[in-house]
């Protein structure tokens, strides 16, 4: 190559659900960078009206709470983007207690609990994960 910047291609799309605009920052500039299209919000009820789209999403990273007085919407979001999407990756990243959740989110059909703070890259790798293996 002459030295011209390689084009990046979108891989894999992802919808990225917390109430934290941090966090969904960070989130959209790191996998935008790896070439994912991702989408996102902050409020529990855009992102069950996301989960109800039907827009595309080989993944979706979720919080379990949002700032409302519902303190479990991740998992209304989680069973909502099964019912439409089952064979989508579906990550919890929370700052709850793993272990609190584990089983739960199991149960609802979630792939992977990554507790906050985490590595983007292992994020990155449970996503792919996930997405190899529905």
């Amino acid at each position: 190559m002459s030295g011209a910047k390689a084009r990046i291609v979108p891989t894999h799309t992802l919808l990225v659900l917390d109430d934290d605009r941090n966090v969904l920052t960070l989130l959209r500039a790191y996998f935008g960078g790896l070439g994912w299209t991702v989408e996102g919000c902050t409020e529990a009820e855009e992102a069950l009206r996301l989960a109800d789209s039907d827009l595309p999403y080989d993944a979706v990273i979720c919080d379990l709470h949002f700032t409302s007085a519902h303190r479990s919407e991740g998992f209304d979001i989680v069973r909502r983007v099964r019912e439409r999407r089952p064979r989508c990756a579906v990550l919890l990243f929370t700052g709850a207690s793993v272990e609190a959740v584990r089983e739960e989110a199991l149960r609802q059909g979630v792939d992977e609990v990554i507790a906050k703070p985490a590595p983007l890259a292992r994020l990155r790798d449970a996503a792919l994960r996930a997405i190899k293996d529905p």
